[in-house]
């Protein structure tokens, strides 16, 4: 009995290490974040959004519309009952399947939301000190009391972002090493339930988990989700898309001339000499700056196919135009939804792209560059802190009619 007693005091003493761990008051700084969370361990931060901010983020029946669209990501998961099995249906769904669901155990999960309701897009202000040029969506989930999808473990970094209702979640303590999932499902569900903490999360909470941590969310109270999840490509294909990229620059896509071969490669012999010198020349490919160009154009690709390249405005504005309408204290701001990235180049300057595109900058753009990154608006006095209209007025205008900037108040032409 003393052996039983200790035993769970020790474990009660365990879980308290693990909650004051992973239970923060605010999110961790920059600094703080890469050198403690990312990839390394989950964290809990109650309050971290203000519930302002959930006024204008899509609602339950707005998602139900989205799942309706033939090209548009879907999913209905329903809670396996005691003993039964879960199933997963795939969208676009008709509008009636949704009287049909009950009103328990059952989720809407969908994909890619912040590019079809831009408010939504919003909570991603929030997320500057992650690595925006990796988001790969905001996927939300509508769920009744008792909906869930089941333990499992994702591939990518996610932060859970609690809307109305609530949820209880169980968050393993470190990395399944060897998932092992239940088999014949539609749906990657562990066989077992998850060990660890668990959290009850109601609006403006959020959770991060890192890759490969199991965790499991369940429904107390009507609810609604939002997963901001950051996902890396895998080498090949971030090695075909490059390739494909050189393809159609064809400047330092030269074919292998066989410089410098010797008798040692007679035959079907590739000699040491040979084999490095093909190599060196995809190194210095990868060295170019066509490289740092091609990684800002891919990385600001959206996430799914159905989107275009930028396009240009109906009605563009000259530099003299926008001028006068910044003067007249209007402000510009980048909506969130929109993908940016950069990378700098060799002679310092900064590759900056959105939509898979480079848009046009030199040295003196940098700083109003690196402003963009951290931050959404734009004045007339930031312009001139930023190097003055004689310099940036030129790309302002660019970003602007191109449908990258837009002045507050103003309705999204897309």
């Amino acid at each position: 009995m003393q052996r039983k007693g200790r035993l769970l005091i020790l474990a009660l003493a365990s879980l308290l290490v693990l909650e004051r761990t992973m239970i923060l008051d605010t999110f961790p700084s920059a600094e703080e974040f890469y050198k403690t969370y990312w990839g390394q361990k989950p964290f809990v931060v109650h309050g971290a959004i203000d519930q302002a901010v959930f006024e204008g983020v899509i609602d339950g029946d707005s998602l139900a519309g989205l799942a309706l669209e033939e090209d548009i990501k879907s999913r209905i998961v329903m809670t396996a009952p005691e003993g039964g099995k879960w199933t997963c249906e795939h969208g676009p769904f008709e509008e009636d399947r949704f009287g049909t669901l009950g009103e328990e155990n059952w989720s809407l999960l969908v994909q890619n939301v912040e590019q079809y309701h831009t408010d939504t897009a919003k909570l991603l202000q929030s997320f500057y000190f992650a690595p925006r040029w990796l988001m790969d969506d905001i996927m939300v989930s509508y769920s009744t009391a008792g909906g869930s999808v089941g333990p499992h473990t994702d591939s990518y970094h996610v932060f859970l972002v609690q809307g109305m209702g609530w949820r209880k979640w169980t968050i393993g303590e470190s990395p399944v090493q060897n998932e092992d999932y239940i088999e014949g499902l539609d749906l990657k569900v562990l066989k077992g339930s998850v060990q660890g903490a668990e959290i009850e999360v109601g609006i403006g909470d959020v959770i991060y988990i890192p890759p490969y941590f199991a965790h499991e969310g369940i429904t107390t109270q009507e609810a609604m989700t939002f997963s901001v999840g950051f996902l890396g490509p895998k080498l090949s294909e971030l090695m075909v898309e490059y390739g494909h990229y050189l393809e159609q620059m064809h400047q330092g896509n030269k074919h292998y001339g066989g410089t410098g071969l010797d008798v040692e490669s007679a035959g079907f012999a590739i000699a040491p000499g040979a084999r490095d010198s093909i190599q060196n020349d995809l190194i210095n490919a990868l060295r170019s700056n066509d490289f740092s160009i091609w990684l800002a154009e891919y990385f600001s690709m959206p996430s799914h196919d159905d989107i275009e390249n930028i396009d240009t405005r109906y009605e563009p504005l000259s530099d003299q135009d926008l001028l006068e309408r910044l003067q007249d204290r209007q402000n510009l701001y980048r909506p969130e939804h929109i993908k940016i990235s950069m990378t700098t180049s060799s002679d310092e300057t900064i590759n900056l792209a959105a939509y898979g595109a480079a848009l046009p900058t030199s040295p003196a753009h940098n700083k109003l560059v690196h402003w963009l990154n951290q931050n959404n608006t734009l004045s007339m006095q930031d312009i001139e802190a930023l190097g003055g209209q004689d310099a940036l007025m030129t790309l302002i205008t660019y970003l602007y009619n191109q449908n990258i900037l837009f002045f507050e108040n103003e309705a999204l032409d897309l």
